[in-house]
């Protein structure tokens, strides 16, 4: 019986010390490394919106050149002109009126496409078809400080008739010899590099 207690004995005393044994082999291996945080990937930058272009579909070019109408018109001096006065020129020839938003819209790019290009070679002419005239069209004119363009008034309407507008905003644009080459219907950016470009051409040829 002593001999039988004295193997139980000895028996749990070995469990014990395998026991111990593991616990201390597993406390002395090293901890697993913690894996370093990977670097972001770099975000790339958007790239640079291109600027959007003209639509020039609004230009229509003439097969053949058309005459100017000799139609009167006035300037800010109540002096009598006509288109043929400007021959020589390449123009873009406007016409609108107060009361036409589009109009209004696209004056300040016929005023910086003057800014840019007026001179011998080339002028904008914006001729109003107010009804009421330069009592209202001038003071219009001046409130809205378009600083580059002349004045220029045509009261009866006679342009409509005579240049066969379709509505405003109607500009036409000539040639040096005094000729319509294209019309435009509707407003335009006219100070884009896409118009200048044209207008430089015209004024290029001979």
């Amino acid at each position: 019986m002593e001999n039988r207690r004295f193997r139980n004995f000895a028996a749990l005393g070995v469990i014990a010390g395998l026991i111990i044994i593991a616990v201390g082999f597993v406390a002395s291996r090293p901890a697993p490394e913690t894996p370093a945080p990977q670097a972001a990937a770099p975000v790339a930058e958007p790239a640079a919106k291109a600027e959007a272009k003209v639509d020039l579909s609004a230009v229509v070019w003439h097969e053949a050149p058309i005459a100017l109408p000799a139609t009167v018109f006035k300037d800010a001096a109540d002096a009598d002109k006509t288109l043929a006065n400007f021959k020589g020129k390449v123009m873009v020839v406007n016409f609108w009126a107060t009361w036409c938003a589009p109009c209004v819209k696209e004056m300040p790019t016929l005023d910086r496409l003057q800014a840019k290009l007026g001179g011998a070679d080339f002028e904008v002419l914006t001729i109003s078809q107010d009804r009421e005239g330069a009592k209202i069209a001038k003071p219009f004119a001046e409130k809205n400080e378009w600083k580059n363009l002349a004045f220029y008034v045509e009261a009866p309407g006679k342009f409509m008739r005579d240049a066969k507008l379709n509505g405003l905003p109607t500009s036409l644009i000539v040639d040096k010899s005094g000729q319509e080459v294209a019309r435009v219907e509707g407003d335009l950016a006219w100070d884009s590099p896409e118009v200048e470009k044209i207008m430089r051409d015209l004024m290029a040829k001979n």
